[in-house]
C-alpha cells in the first residue's frame, strides 16, 4: 500500500491522523450510542477510580476541534458527503462530552470551558456551511459557556480571567482563549480589555512571550491582595493571543491596536526563538516546533500550530512573519509524519507467519510525542499512548493541510 509524498499531500497525512485517533481512542461515553469521547490512554491500565476521575474535559474539547478540522478539510476538497460524516462525528463528541460531564458543559475550570467554547463555535460554523443554518444544540451549549466565561471576568488584579472557580489565579491559559472566544462572538469591546490586561501584566518583553499568570497568595493589612507572578513560559499561550489580536476589529479601547501587527510579529519571533529546536533532516538543519511533553503538555504545540497556521495566511502581517509561521508549521508536520509508525489494526496477529509490518487493509498510525524522535523510539511497545500527543499530531497535520 503506497503512501503519497508528504511534501505534496498534507491532506492525506491529516486524513490518516484523523482516522487513527478515532479508531484507536474513540469510545462511547458510558457505552451510550450516539456519543463519542477519546480514551485518555491506550492501553488504559489505570484503576477504575482514576479512569472515572480523570477524563480530561479539555482534551475532549480539542478532540471536537480536530473533528471539525477534518470536516472543513473535506469541504475544501469538495467532498460534502465526507464533510457531513465528520460533522456527525463532531456532534457525537459534543454529546459525549455532555454525557460524560453528567449532562452539562459547565466545568470548574474556565480555561477548559474557553477551549470548548472555541470548538463549539467552529462546529456551529461547519454546520452552517453544510446546512445554511447553525445547530441549535451547539448554540445553546455556547450560550451557557459564554455566560460562565463572563462570570470569570472582574476587576480584581486589574482585570483578566480567573483560571478556576477557586478564583485565586488569573492566567494566560484562561484569559487568552476567552478573549479569542469573545472576538469570534463579535464582542470585541469585552475582548479588548482582556488583551490589554495580558499585555500590561503578563507580556515578557525580554522573551517575547506571555508569562503564565498572577496568583493571589493572601491579603495584606489594608485588605489588598498579595500576589505572586508565575513566570513559566508555555508555547500554547502565544497562540490564542496571536489569533485574537489579528481577528479583533479596529477599536480605540485597545492600546495594542496601533501596533497590533507588530506585536503579532513579536509573538511569532518569540515562538521561533523559545519554542523551537533544530532537526537534522538528511544533512540539512531545519527548525521545528518543540513537541516534547506528556499529559496536558502533549497538546500545547498543537494549539500553537493551529494559530500559527491562521497567522501565516493573514495579509496584515509582514511577509517575514507569515513565512516563519508557515515554515514552522509545515516543517513540524512533515517530520511528525515521517517519524510515524503505521500499522494494520485488523491484522490477524495470531496467525502463523504474520509479518507485523504488513498492511492488508486500511492502516492507522501512531505519532511521536517528541517531533525529534521517531515513534519507535519515543513510544516503546506495550507502554500506554496518550490521547493528548496524538491529538497534537492531528492538529499539526490539519494545520499544514490548511495552508499547504
Amino acid at each position: 500500500m503506497s503512501t503519497p509524498n508528504i511534501s505534496h499531500d498534507y491532506s492525506h497525512a491529516a486524513a490518516v491522523a484523523a482516522r487513527s485517533v478515532v479508531r484507536h481512542f474513540g469510545r462511547r461515553a458510558f457505552g451510550i450510542p450516539g456519543t463519542l469521547i477519546g480514551a485518555v490512554q491506550v492501553p488504559d491500565n489505570r484503576t477504575r477510580v482514576q479512569r472515572f476521575a480523570h477524563w480530561h474535559y479539555w482534551w475532549q474539547a480539542h478532540f471536537l476541534d480536530c473533528a471539525v478540522d477534518a470536516g472543513f478539510r473535506r469541504l475544501r476538497e469538495g467532498n460534502t458527503e465526507s464533510a457531513q460524516a465528520w460533522l456527525g462525528k463532531a456532534q457525537e463528541i459534543q454529546r459525549g462530552i455532555v454525557t460524560r460531564n453528567f449532562g452539562t458543559v459547565i466545568n470548574d475550570f474556565y480555561d477548559d470551558m474557553a477551549w470548548l467554547t472555541l470548538a463549539l463555535g467552529r462546529l456551529n460554523a461547519l454546520h452552517r456551511a453544510l446546512h445554511g443554518v447553525g445547530s441549535i444544540s451547539t448554540q445553546d451549549a455556547g450560550v451557557t459557556l459564554y455566560n460562565q466565561l463572563t462570570d470569570a471576568i472582574d476587576d480584581s488584579l486589574g482585570g483578566g480571567v480567573f483560571w478556576s472557580k477557586k478564583r485565586d489565579f488569573k492566567n494566560t491559559p484562561a484569559t487568552a482563549p476567552t478573549a479569542l472566544a469573545l472576538v469570534r462572538a463579535h464582542r470585541g469591546d469585552e475582548a479588548a480589555p482582556l488583551l490589554n490586561w495580558l499585555g500590561e501584566n503578563l507580556w515578557d518583553d525580554d522573551n517575547s512571550a506571555y508569562l503564565d499568570g498572577i496568583r493571589i497568595t493572601g491579603t495584606n493589612e489594608s485588605g489588598a491582595f498579595d500576589t505572586a507572578v508565575e513566570r513559566a513560559l508555555y508555547s500554547y499561550n502565544s497562540g490564542p493571543v496571536l489569533s485574537a489580536l489579528l481577528e479583533l476589529e479596529p477599536t480605540d479601547d485597545l492600546p495594542l491596536w496601533r501596533y497590533r501587527t507588530e506585536h503579532a510579529a513579536d509573538i511569532i519571533g518569540g515562538v521561533a526563538h523559545h519554542f523551537t529546536c533544530d532537526f537534522n533532516d538528511d544533512g540539512t538543519t531545519i527548525r521545528v516546533l518543540t513537541t516534547k511533553g506528556s499529559g496536558d503538555g502533549g497538546l500545547f504545540t498543537g494549539i500553537l500550530a493551529r494559530n500559527l497556521a491562521d497567522a501565516s495566511t493573514n495579509p496584515e502581517l509582514d511577509a517575514a512573519s507569515r513565512a516563519t509561521a508557515r515554515e514552522l508549521v509545515l516543517n513540524t508536520a512533515r517530520i511528525l509524519w515521517e517519524g510515524r509508525r503505521e500499522f494494520d489494526p485488523d491484522l490477524p496477529l495470531n496467525e502463523f507467519g504474520i509479518d507485523v509490518n504488513e498492511i492488508r487493509g486500511e492502516s492507522i498510525a501512531l505519532f511521536s510525542p517528541d517531533v525529534t524522535a521517531h515513534t519507535s523510539e519515543s513510544l516503546v511497545p506495550g507502554r500506554a499512548v496518550e490521547l493528548s500527543s496524538q491529538l497534537q499530531a492531528w492538529m499539526i497535520l490539519e494545520a499544514a493541510a490548511r495552508i499547504a
